[in-house]
């Protein structure tokens, strides 16, 4: 099985389960988000200090307060669309409220998450234009709710089962998710954004039920890097406001920054990362002045 069929069958921490005898998906009863509200607390040198409910946590010195700023509008709503990277930032997406606050103390934001763990990009185009079902829950399609900005994560932790023509059939299917969004919103704004990068030495490890040898690890986060850039790649040829979380989340050689990664399970946020993550996508709406 090449490496792509082996990141298919890829639970990431325990999300869904697709076995590599059959295409039959499990999923859990308890969703990412729910998952994630206990979560380990990470001091500003990656060290663990313990662990405790989620909330906003700004690190001392890490940002200055912004500039207070006024919007075209009194309310917005924002979505975000994508695999666990956007699910685990929690179905209220408190911190890219709180950030969003911090700039816009006078507007009302709706914020909806469309992350859906265990599954590549083409399930993400069918959650822009199709009702479904999550965790139970019915989700409408997300042009429906006729959001204002809509955040396209790149879906690079759980790429293709295959390896021929892989990263075509990301960049195509980006393209499908962008044309099926300025068809139905052509108003809507739109912003692609590359998530923290994997760590080789360290993916997957605490993770249940997965166990990789270095020399899969080390293939599973080349695959995995190659779809985040092939995403910041896209968003520059289509001139699209490009939320880079990526490259400031690399080492010197390249590799995934360990204060960023999750040490439970070393594949989603700590929360030195998420805030990484959310504060790029927030200052990538605000650079571009997307609501002024």
């Amino acid at each position: 099985m090449n490496i792509f069929g082996f990141l298919a069958t890829v639970a990431f921490a325990a999300e869904s389960v697709l076995t590599p005898l059959s295409d039959v998906v499990m999923k859990p009863a308890v969703s990412f988000a729910d998952l994630m509200k206990t979560v380990s607390v990470v001091d500003e040198k990656g060290s663990v200090q313990g662990t405790g409910k989620f909330f906003a946590t700004i690190v001392a010195g890490e940002a200055a307060v912004p500039d207070k700023r006024v919007t075209k509008e009194s309310r917005y709503t924002i979505a975000f669309l994508g695999d666990s990277m956007i699910d685990t930032l929690g179905s209220d997406l408190a911190l890219v409220q709180d950030e969003l606050r911090r700039v816009y103390p006078l507007t009302a934001f709706t914020l909806l998450n469309y992350g859906v763990g265990g599954e590549n990009i083409v399930s993400g185009l069918e959650r822009v234009t199709r009702d479904t079902v999550y965790m139970g829950q019915h989700r409408p399609s997300l042009i429906s709710e006729h959001p204002d900005v809509i955040v396209i994560e790149s879906f690079g932790y759980n790429p293709f089962s295959f390896e021929t023509g892989a990263l075509q059939q990301h960049w195509l299917s980006l393209a499908y998710i962008v044309d099926a969004i300025k068809a139905n919103l052509p108003d809507a704004k739109i912003v692609i954004a590359a998530t923290i990068g994997p760590n080789s030495r360290t993916f997957g490890d605490g993770a249940s039920g997965l166990s990789f040898s270095q020399v899969d690890k080390w293939q599973r986060t080349q695959t995995i890097k190659s779809y985040l850039e092939n995403a910041t790649r896209f968003a520059k040829s289509e001139q699209l406001p490009l939320a880079d979380a990526y490259h400031p989340s690399l080492d010197s050689a390249g590799d995934g920054k360990e204060l960023y990664v999750n040490p439970g399970d070393h594949i989603h946020y700590s929360d030195l990362g998420r805030q990484l993550f959310v504060r790029t996508v927030v200052h990538t709406i605000v650079n571009n002045k997307l609501l002024e």
